[in-house]
């Protein structure tokens, strides 16, 4: 989007809003064929204001490193094709070094309950 004087400074068609985040979560997805369940839980997070980013597996091992490893990152989602059919996600946290299998919608509860969702006015 331009300003009036015709330049791009001062706007930008990607708002703050997609830039304000670092990333606090990661979601691995381990089959392409759960990629609507990645999707809707990466989408989900990104609605309660948890800076996250989703990878695939076929990523070289080098770069998934560098990007689990990135400094900020406490929670890593993995999601497979066999917990998307019932809707069951791996959540690890890096901080307490845990990993659980759970329901996607308690994984995204106990991530909102460490980076609560800001109150809305």
């Amino acid at each position: 989007m331009r300003n009036v004087e015709g330049s791009n400074e001062g706007w930008s068609s990607e708002s703050s809003y997609g830039k304000q985040l670092e990333e606090q979560a990661i979601v691995i997805l381990l089959d392409s064929k759960a990629t609507e369940a990645a999707c809707r839980m990466t989408n989900e997070l990104k609605l309660a204001g948890i800076g996250i980013k989703m990878v695939d597996e076929k990523l070289d091992v080098d770069k998934q490193l560098l990007t689990v490893t990135k400094p900020g990152i406490r929670f890593i989602i993995c999601i497979g094709l066999e917990d998307s059919s019932n809707d069951q996600v791996k959540l690890m946290d890096m901080l307490d070094l845990y990993e659980k299998v759970m329901p996607m919608d308690q994984a995204i509860y106990c991530i909102e309950k460490i980076y609560p969702p800001a109150a809305f006015t």
